[in-house]
């Protein structure tokens, strides 16, 4: 823009016309840009913005774990009290399928195929005490060709078993709602509708599985897991409208829930290896389950084994279980001053109930002094009154001979 300057150093346009509207479109064009740039600028943050919400609203990995992995742990814990100075059992799998046939893609492939990777990871989640051989021979003999040298464990027990139950729709229900009302005197002018439909299906999974002796190649007597998860599919759907003189709108809100059946078939592998190797070491594995209930199959090996023990082993059984409750007790078969006040203290503490009288020696009395060791998630006792000191009720044999003082009995 060119302006002449006169002594009063005020500017003049050459051209009156012209000029004025020079000045206007170059204001129009500044606004544009200035305007260009906030928008730009708003553009970038409300980008910003929805990466931020994007990102919080994005699912995190999460370790796959259910209540029974947990409980896997514990049975680790307690193997580790029970079966102190135990040699590592040694488990081997072969492959566990579905004996359905529900997996193949002609029926849809609902569940998985093969389950064999849950079982390892289940059984690798209990601890030292119980390790998995892996079975891969095409893989041994590959790298032996290669010159690999390498040792070969041999499993003390190998798990076999299928999927054996899906039952669809074993069983549902529905219930469905509607209302609907007319104003406008009989003229139909104004109707008011809503319908509301809820559907509830169950289906039913099972999986089976057994112990067998490695050494033998036979299957262990009562050693199995028969048990069946429960999967629900639920389906509500809310439909509304609103009509005027036959012309009408509405809405419809419908949801869907499906239980994982895969997450179902996992917390079915870890109950079912749970319950197998808790039979297996005749650990009262189901304290490390909430509201868990006795096994009768290890309640009544505990019990046969200990009645059929002698006099002299059945008091070092008894020692060794007061160990195990923190007692200062010597495992020599004799039921001397130490053993007695080391029964008197924990039957006081932890079994209060037994009253001014306990027979150690018979399996009433024993029965909750081997179920009952305190795990780490247990609570601590509740304290008592202080009184008298329970006698205990016990003829004392002498060991007999060929019988190792120290010998200390193994519940199998």
């Amino acid at each position: 823009m060119s302006a002449m300057l006169h002594s009063n150093c005020k500017p003049r346009f050459k051209n009156s016309s012209t000029m004025p509207r020079a000045g206007v479109l170059a204001a129009l064009a500044l606004s544009a840009v200035l305007g260009g740039c906030a928008s730009m600028n708003a553009a970038v943050d409300d980008a910003q913005k929805l990466y931020a919400e994007s990102e919080q609203r994005k699912l995190k990995p999460a370790a796959n774990l259910n209540d029974y992995s947990q409980a896997l742990r514990r049975f680790g814990e307690m193997l580790q009290i029970y079966k102190q100075g135990d040699p590592t059992i040694y488990v081997q799998t072969r492959d566990i399928r579905d004996a359905t046939n529900l997996s193949h893609p002609l029926a849809g492939a609902e569940i998985p195929g093969e389950i064999t990777e849950m079982v390892r990871t289940a059984i690798n989640r209990i601890g030292p005490n119980v390790v998995y051989v892996p079975f891969y021979p095409d893989y041994l003999v590959a790298q032996a060709q290669m010159g690999a040298q390498f040792g070969v464990t041999m499993p003390n027990y190998v798990i076999t078993g299928a999927l054996t139950e899906f039952d669809r729709a074993l069983s549902g229900a529905g219930r469905a709602n509607n209302l609907s009302l007319d104003f406008g005197k009989g003229r139909g002018k104004t109707n008011v509708g809503t319908d509301l439909k809820r559907t509830a299906i169950l289906s039913s999974l099972g999986l089976d599985l057994n112990l067998v002796n490695f050494g033998t190649n036979q299957m262990m007597p009562q050693m199995q897991s028969a048990n069946v998860i429960k999967v629900w599919n639920f389906s509500k759907e809310t439909n509304a409208s609103l009509g005027f003189y036959g012309d009408a709108f509405g809405f419809k809100l419908e949801g869907k829930y499906l239980q994982g059946r895969h997450s179902a078939i996992r917390t079915l592998v870890d109950l079912s290896v749970l319950e197998l190797l808790g039979k297996a070491t005749n650990t009262p594995y189901w304290r490390c389950i909430p509201d868990g209930k006795p096994d009768p199959v290890v309640v009544a090996n505990v019990r046969n084994a200990f009645n059929s023990l002698e006099q002299p082993m059945k008091i070092a059984m008894i020692q060794v279980m007061l160990q195990k409750y923190g007692q200062p007790v010597q495992v020599n078969q004799q039921l001397d001053d130490a053993t007695v006040q080391a029964i008197r203290n924990v039957y006081t503490t932890h079994f209060p109930q037994f009253g001014d009288r306990v027979d150690v020696l018979t399996w009433e009395g024993f029965e909750p002094l081997f179920f009952n060791v305190p795990m780490p998630w247990d609570a601590p006792p509740t304290a008592v009154a202080q009184a008298a000191p329970a006698p205990v009720s016990a003829a004392v044999a002498e060991p007999q001979a060929g019988v190792s003082p120290n010998a200390q009995p193994a519940v199998q």
